[in-house]
């Protein structure tokens, strides 16, 4: 049995609510080497940043070994880079004590929603000089045969391309040697008390269409499947995951339109998803309840005689667009 001397430190100042900093030094010899190690553990918590950053200091070498998960409140998504040197068996017991204190509860697999998530990630474009869309994303998943659930928040391990791929996106500090990752799905800011409770908010004679705070998802039959979620690094996020993001859905045949709020952006995001294809393209227009001049606009949108009609910011006129033709362009 070890033995431990800790140091608390905490800092005030700063109101609670706003912020909270707490610093934890453990003094302790984790590999068993007979020689005493240092680990220093620092938690933040702030209005949109917050987490833990642990460091160890082998006590005979002074080399040092940091994990972090320090990150934006915005985001579901989180990549903890692996140092390289934590891989060696010689530092394997400092590696699982980091873990330990920077890690949520592994996952071997990615569930369903996280799995969309990714894939929307690789398949992700932006456009230019499109006559509708400045975004165009395609991910690629299968229907399901169990309603969706979100677990707890998890980790599993990435590697390769995917690692690397979502790092870009996510703009973690990953070097180019690093070729092994956690990645961290905080799934608490779904903030669904009970998915069976869930009804449908629109239907028609093929699909029931669900929605959470930040997640769109289809029924077909006894089929389902993951139509839209809120992620920050493709399809975007309020600045608060506390903050609801999905607000209005309409189902037109097989197509979905929907209104992303991004809050505090005083625009919001309108998508257009081909339920069959899972492709969707958000509109280019800045959208919004607000304009240059008065606070008086729509406060989302219409569909009116078969067009999609909604206020933007920058423009007093209403925009009014045929449905046939964004679901037309959308599908070309």
């Amino acid at each position: 049995m070890k033995n431990y001397f800790i140091l608390l430190v905490l800092l005030s100042g700063v109101t609670p609510l706003i912020a909270q900093y707490r610093l934890d030094t453990i003094v302790a010899d984790f590999n068993n080497d007979k020689v005493i190690d240092t680990l220093i553990d620092e938690y933040e918590s702030g209005s949109t940043f917050g987490g833990r950053s642990v460091t160890i200091t082998n006590g005979k070498t002074n080399e040092t070994f940091t994990l972090s998960n320090y990150g934006c409140y915005c985001n579901f998504k989180q990549i903890v880079p692996i140092p390289n040197a934590l891989t060696l068996d010689a530092n394997s017991a400092f590696f699982e004590v980091l873990k330990e204190k920077v890690l949520p509860k592994k996952r071997a697999q990615p569930d369903s929603s996280l799995e969309w998530m990714t894939s929307a990630t690789f398949n992700f474009k932006q456009v230019k000089s499109h006559a509708l869309f400045d975004r165009i994303i395609s991910p690629k998943t299968n229907w399901q045969s169990k309603p969706p659930t979100i677990p707890e928040t998890y980790y599993n391990t990435v590697f390769g391309d995917t690692l690397q791929k979502l790092s870009a996106t996510i703009k973690d500090n990953l070097t180019a040697s690093q070729t092994k990752g956690f990645l961290i799905y905080y799934t608490n800011a779904h903030a669904v008390k009970s998915w069976d409770s869930l009804t449908p908010v629109i239907t028609n004679d093929r699909y029931q269409i669900y929605k959470t705070a930040h997640a769109v998802f289809a029924r077909k039959g006894n089929t389902y499947k993951w139509m839209f979620l809120s992620d920050l690094n493709t399809t975007g996020a309020p600045e608060k995951l506390r903050w609801s993001s999905i607000n209005q859905v309409q189902l037109i045949d097989n197509y979905l339109i929907i209104h992303q709020d991004t809050s505090p952006d005083a625009s919001y995001s309108i998508y257009i998803v081909n339920i069959e294809t899972q492709r969707m393209g958000r509109l280019k227009y800045e959208a919004s309840h607000h304009n240059v001049t008065t606070d008086d606009g729509m406060r989302t949108f219409k569909i009116i005689d078969n067009q999609l009609v909604f206020t933007t910011y920058d423009k007093q006129d209403l925009v009014e667009l045929s449905l046939q033709q964004i679901f037309d362009t959308l599908d070309n």
